[in-house]
């Protein structure tokens, strides 16, 4: 026999029962599709999401103080001399920043300067925090991705950049956004151009001394008064929970010289007045370093710990994500695999069931001259087609299931994080080697039934017949 006529044969053998390599087939593409699907899940995850993960600040950055925190009760601080004791407490000053900033390992480090305040736009307002930033943020994500509008041209310009999040806050969407769901009634739509360039009313709290009136004082009343800047907006951001690791939704950014600007009760010093220190004009808070690369962030963690530092990092815990990440493939992939176990056990239940039926035609070939090879083969050429098209199928199913899946997650995940995520990566190499590997498993599934089916004696074969 030629090999067209092998193939003319297998064909003709599929087609003469179509019922059944349609199921066949459809058991191989729910057993293809499911472990694709699996597959592209774990390099989505390992890819895609720890990739946009580290070129987050919030995996690849560090908070440093020197102030010490109880765990159990944040807003307490042990006092100077229980320090004393332990280590000696390091001040974090302009130099002490400077010499973190040479490290090899660090992109950018800069003191964390905020004023609380009230942020007032379009007669709306909302309780804020007013951060300060240096100009070279620019180059780092979120500020690098700014869409809407700029970022500052100087450190010292008197502007502000706010988020798409405290506008929704504020109830105020944006170039007809209607991502309004949770934001309630009372819901202003602006256009662009009314919100950049615009001012930004910023309200703070600063010492009245006519408040002052030792005769006749007032219970409750603090010698304080408001205090109202104003300040033009440079531009909008889509920062999200993971947009930025020492930034939140709620927060005004403005020009690390810039914040002078604003007036404000500085309340940062208060701990270093109750202990008796005088140098807090020379000392900040906190510290904000991001690394060059995620893997450079237990070495920096170390050394400021070495220092003496405070250091407080969600980065760390990236790969302990990771793990899980994967712990939850491998239970997906075992999943993919026990159904393509069973479509393995429909190509060979298929086959043995063609061999019963087709005895006489077996022995008649066999009689005529055909060789056991050549009987094999029409049986190898009925699982690869079977294989090839379940192969296609399942292909075709995982990739819309994914993306489907991808979808729907995105919808209940993407607006807490504030941007969306591949979780599939369905890629055109997975697919050919799906296919392939779906016709290879076929194939290698027909070996038991096609040497049962060239071991039959045409003689037997005849005479049950």
């Amino acid at each position: 026999m030629k090999a067209s006529d092998i193939a003319i044969l297998a064909f003709y053998n599929l087609r003469r029962n179509t019922m059944r390599t349609i199921l066949t087939s459809l058991g191989v593409a729910v057993g293809i599709g499911s472990l694709a699907a699996m597959i592209s899940f774990a390099q989505g995850i390992s890819g895609n999401i720890s990739r946009s993960m580290e070129n987050n600040d919030i995996f690849t950055g560090l908070t440093a103080t020197s102030r010490s925190i109880d765990l159990d009760d944040p807003g307490a601080r042990r006092s100077s001399s229980i320090l004393s004791q332990e280590k000696a407490e390091v001040p974090l000053n302009d130099s002490v920043i400077d010499g973190i900033r040479e490290w090899k390992e660090v992109a950018i480090a800069f003191p964390i300067v905020s004023k609380p305040a009230t942020v007032q736009l379009a007669g709306r307002s909302l309780r804020a925090s007013l951060k300060a930033v240096p100009i070279e943020m620019g180059e780092f994500p979120p500020f690098s991705n700014i869409t809407r509008g700029r970022f500052f041209e100087s450190a010292d310009e008197p502007r502000v950049i706010i988020s798409r999040q405290m506008l929704q806050q504020m109830k105020i969407l944006i170039d007809g956004e209607s991502d309004n769901v949770g934001l309630g009634g009372d819901v202003l739509s602006l256009p662009l151009d009314s919100v950049l360039d615009k001012e930004l009313k910023i309200v703070t709290r600063v010492f009245d001394p006519d408040k002052l009136n030792f005769i006749n004082p007032r219970k409750g009343e603090l010698p304080l008064s408001n205090e109202v800047t104003s300040l033009r907006i440079a531009g909008i951001i889509d920062n999200g929970a993971f947009s930025s690791g020492v930034f939140n939704g709620t927060d005004v950014v403005i020009p690390s010289l810039a914040i002078d600007y604003v007036p404000c009760i500085d309340l940062r010093s208060i701990y270093d007045i109750m202990d008796g220190k005088s140098d807090s004009q020379h000392k900040y808070g906190s510290v904000h370093i991001r690394v060059k690369e995620h893997r450079n962030l237990k070495t920096v963690k170390f050394k400021l710990e070495e220092m003496g530092l405070q250091v407080f990092s969600v980065g760390d815990k990236l790969e302990d994500i990771e793990n899980i990440f994967l712990m939850l493939d491998s239970i997906f992939a075992a999943v993919g695999v026990i159904a393509l176990l069973v479509s393995i056990l429909g190509i060979v239940n298929t086959l043995i069931m063609a061999i019963y039926e087709r005895r006489k035609e077996i022995g008649i070939m066999k009689s005529l001259g055909g060789t056991q090879f050549q009987i094999k083969m029409i049986f190898y050429v009925e699982a690869a087609f079977i294989g090839l098209v379940g192969g296609i199928c399942g292909v075709a199913g995982g990739k819309l299931a994914s993306q489907a899946a991808s979808s729907f997650a995105n919808s209940q995940i993407g607006k807490i994080i504030g941007c969306d995520l591949e979780f599939f990566d369905f890629s055109w190499t997975l697919a050919v080697v799906a296919i392939l590997f779906s016709v290879i498993i076929s194939v290698a599934a027909s070996f038991y039934p096609a040497n049962r089916a060239a071991s039959i004696d045409p003689l037997d074969a005849l005479r049950r017949e």
